[in-house]
């Protein structure tokens, strides 16, 4: 049972995602989330299916699942505050930020991970 609570613990933020950011950006802030859970979980599962529990060079302990719920958890944090200082922003810019930070998060992720 902890090993499934642990596997799903970064669903607590989708209504912290919904609930904190302003009225026309929850949408996007919710398949911004969604998707970067999606991606964390396909990166996690291209290194276990590799056998790199622990990362491609081995020099971090820590397993892989756990630096990337970390990063991505920073990821979440900084998009909070991108999309609360960015109130009267139009949905096509904020598509277009959601868009930028989800790459710059799957690569600075994939490079933790392989670490």
């Amino acid at each position: 049972m902890d090993e499934f609570i642990y596997y799903w613990v970064d669903i607590l933020w989708l209504p912290v995602i919904f609930f904190s950011v302003h009225k026309q950006h929850r949408w996007w802030s919710l398949g911004f989330v969604i998707a970067c859970m999606m991606m964390m979980r396909m990166q996690v599962e291209i290194l276990h299916y590799g056998g790199y529990y622990n990362g491609i060079l081995g020099i971090m302990k820590s397993q892989v699942y756990t630096r990337a719920l970390i990063t991505y958890s920073v990821f979440y944090s900084l998009f909070l505050i991108m999309a609360h200082f960015s109130p009267y922003t139009r949905g096509a810019i904020f598509m277009a930020a959601c868009i930028a930070i989800f790459f710059f998060a799957f690569v600075t992720s994939m490079f933790i991970m392989v670490l």
